[in-house]
Order: C-alpha cells, then sequence, then structure tokens
C-alpha cells in the first residue's frame, strides 16, 4: 500500500493544482469507506478492507491543473508488472468524454490485484479517480460508480 500512495502522490505532483480535492466537481466517494484527509487539496484515499483481510480496496482521486492528462502516462498506483486489459474513451455525467483504462497487476504482497482508472477535465482541472482491488475480489459497484463521477458539481 505504502508504493500505491507513493505513486499516486508523483501523480498528484504531476498534475499540480491547489484547492480542495473535491471542491467544484459532483465526485460521490464509496459509501462506508475510510477516507484519509485530503493531501495538500491535491489528493485524497479511501479505503476499505477486502474480503481475504490482506488487502484493501482503495480509491483515489487526484486533482490537477493540467486539462491534458494521459493515462499512459501515470504511474500506475504502485502496481508492478501490470498488464493493460483495457484502454477506450468512455462517457461520463451525461456527455462528458473521459479516458479509462484497466489492467491486472501484482499489488504490494505480490497477490494480483485489479486496477481502474478514469481521467477526466473539469474546467482548468484535470482529474484522475483510481480503483485498487484485490482480483479475488468482486468489483464494487460504488467504488466503480465514484471514479466515473469526476463531474461538474451541479449549481
Amino acid at each position: 500500500m505504502k508504493r500505491a500512495i507513493a505513486a499516486v502522490l508523483l501523480a498528484s505532483a504531476a498534475l499540480a493544482g491547489c484547492g480542495s480535492v473535491t471542491n467544484g466537481i459532483d465526485f460521490k466517494a464509496p459509501a462506508g469507506w475510510t477516507s484519509t484527509p485530503s493531501i495538500l487539496g491535491r489528493m485524497q484515499a479511501w479505503m476499505k478492507k477486502a474480503r481475504d483481510n490482506k488487502q484493501d480496496e482503495m480509491v483515489f482521486l487526484v486533482r490537477g491543473s493540467n486539462t491534458n492528462v494521459d493515462l499512459r502516462n501515470i504511474p500506475q498506483a504502485g502496481m508492478g508488472a501490470i498488464s493493460m486489459a483495457k484502454q477506450t474513451t468512455i462517457t461520463i455525467c451525461g456527455n462528458q468524454k473521459a479516458q479509462f483504462v484497466s489492467g491486472v497487476g501484482s499489488g504490494h504482497s505480490g497477490q494480483k490485484q485489479v486496477m481502474e482508472m478514469v481521467s477526466a477535465t473539469v474546467g482548468q482541472d484535470g482529474f484522475v479517480g483510481i480503483y485498487l482491488r484485490p482480483i479475488s475480489d468482486p468489483a464494487d459497484p460504488e467504488a466503480e460508480a465514484a471514479i466515473r463521477s469526476l463531474c461538474a458539481a451541479k449549481s
């Protein structure tokens, strides 16, 4: 997990922005997950114990000022030897284009884990939502919805 947090911190530095992580967007963290404090207003994480109690499921939100975020250039959240399964353009928030990347790699304990990442631009800020889970655990629908909730806040 330390490698995952370090990788996300590197990603947040690459996206350097200011203000609250969720300010101006309608991000919805998974209900009941434990939240970390926001780090410099640029990154925040939410965690839930995995079924195997060895690895936590994690959702990261990274905010930056770069509106041209390319998910291929972001460290893969500390995963070793990731095998990309899918990379495509998706639509979120009704009609907003976003990048989606998913793959499988080795987690901090050497166990296989699934990574999903969504990148979108809202105003002048680039956002990346990352969801990590053990490959043995089914996907959490709220976590998958969270990384796709990079939408402009409703007025």
